[in-house]
Formats: C-alpha cells, sequence, structure tokens
C-alpha cells in the first residue's frame, strides 16, 4: 500500500514537473565533477535573484537537488556542477547522463543572498561547488568579496581553466572525514574573521553543522551565518 501511494504521489508530481535536454556532459579529469549543461527554454533566468535549485528526477520515486550556474538566459542555457563522490541514487543518475538525455525537474528551495555588503566567507564540500559559484554568479565582487575553502577528497584534480576562472576558490584535499572539520576550522582560522560580513556553509549535514557551531562560538565571528546540509 505504502509503494502504491508513493507511486500516485510520483505521478501527481510529475505532472507538475518541467522537462529540460542535456547538451552536453562534461568530466573532470580524475575527479568526480561533472558539468551538465542544460537547455531549459521556459524558464526565466532574468528573474533570478537568489541561489536557485532545481529539483531533478534521478530515479523512479528519486529526487535530488542541484544548484543552476553559469546561465545564459539569452540562450536558455544553464550549467550543473554535480559530484557523484558518494554512493547514491544522484551519483548514479548523472554517470549515465548523455547528451540528447531529457530530465524533468521542479523549483526547489532557494538560499538568499547577503543581506549587507561586505566579504563573504564560504565553506563547502564538492557537493556544494555549485552553491557558490551561482552566489559568485549573483553578487558584485566589488560589493561583496568572496573567500571560498572547498573540501575535495585526495584524489581530486583541479582543472586549471576552473582555478584561473575561480581564483577566489581554494580546494583543500581531505585527509579523512576525522580531519575534515579541523582542516576547514584551521584554514578559517588563517582568515581575518573580524572582516567577513556573512558567512555561508554547505554540502554535507555533518560537516556543516560542525563548522556552524565552531564558528558561532569563535569570538571573533560577528557575521551572520547560514548553513545547507545538501546531503548525510
Amino acid at each position: 500500500m505504502v509503494n502504491i501511494l508513493k507511486k500516485a504521489a510520483s505521478g501527481l508530481l510529475e505532472k507538475m514537473l518541467s522537462s529540460a535536454t542535456v547538451i552536453a556532459v562534461r568530466v573532470w579529469p580524475e575527479a568526480d565533477m561533472h558539468e551538465v549543461d542544460l537547455y531549459l527554454p521556459d524558464v526565466d533566468m532574468d528573474s533570478w535573484d537568489s541561489i536557485k535549485r532545481l529539483k531533478c528526477k534521478v530515479d523512479e520515486l528519486e529526487y535530488r537537488d542541484y544548484t543552476p550556474v553559469l546561465w545564459n538566459s539569452e540562450m536558455s542555457i544553464c550549467t550543473m556542477f554535480i559530484d557523484s563522490g558518494h554512493a547514491g541514487a544522484g551519483s548514479r543518475w548523472v554517470r549515465a547522463l548523455k547528451t540528447g538525455d531529457q530530465i524533468l525537474f521542479g523549483a526547489a528551495h532557494a538560499a538568499a543572498l547577503p543581506s549587507t555588503k561586505g566579504p563573504v566567507l564560504c565553506l563547502a564540500d564538492a557537493s556544494a561547488l555549485g552553491h557558490f559559484l551561482a552566489l559568485k554568479q549573483l553578487t558584485d565582487r566589488s560589493e561583496h568579496p568572496m573567500d571560498v575553502a572547498v573540501l575535495v577528497h585526495g584524489d581530486y584534480e583541479i582543472p586549471e581553466i576552473f582555478k584561473a576562472e575561480n581564483p577566489e576558490f581554494c580546494f583543500i584535499k581531505s585527509s579523512g572525514r576525522a580531519e575534515d572539520i579541523d582542516m576547514m576550522e584551521q584554514w578559517c582560522h588563517n582568515k581575518a574573521l573580524t572582516e567577513y560580513n556573512s558567512i555561508y556553509i554547505a554540502g554535507n549535514v555533518s560537516m556543516t553543522k560542525a563548522l556552524k557551531s565552531k564558528l558561532k562560538s569563535n569570538p571573533k565571528v560577528h557575521a551572520r551565518i547560514k548553513g545547507y546540509g545538501f546531503w548525510a
């Protein structure tokens, strides 16, 4: 009975979803990052004033939220950066995507932009790379200079073109889950924490909660802290 109800609910949800076409898929060499270019002819990208997330159908009764970035409203094209480094339906789905595929998506919860001008500190794992690329696209560097730390596994290779185009992104190689929080915290301690007006943390739920707690207890931090847990 439960499965029948779930399928019925999924069927109703699908009727409310829109369709997008995959026009290109690029995978970073020696990494688990997939850049998926989508054609979304029915989406008004010019109206985006927050960090959007698309709820994509990745399997039967399975949906995952991904952030569109690098959008071109005239061409109705955007890119999703999707990390497949952890097990799950979303990782299996993105590994199988190819040019010409149709995906079903709807609107998911959006994240607000900084409410005041000033430097922004961003902490993430690979699953939240798109989140902060979108934040970068939606804000003016002269008003919101960004420092971004992204935790990736030790074998991750970052394309040189990405590093050149995004110098505010610093990639920290993971040495194991137990040490990851300490490494991110140490990176923060090397920054002038009193200068940041906003702090964003996104990615793994446990990591997000731990870093938010540590920063809130730091007397040097006066910024508003926003946390977004994407996966457990």
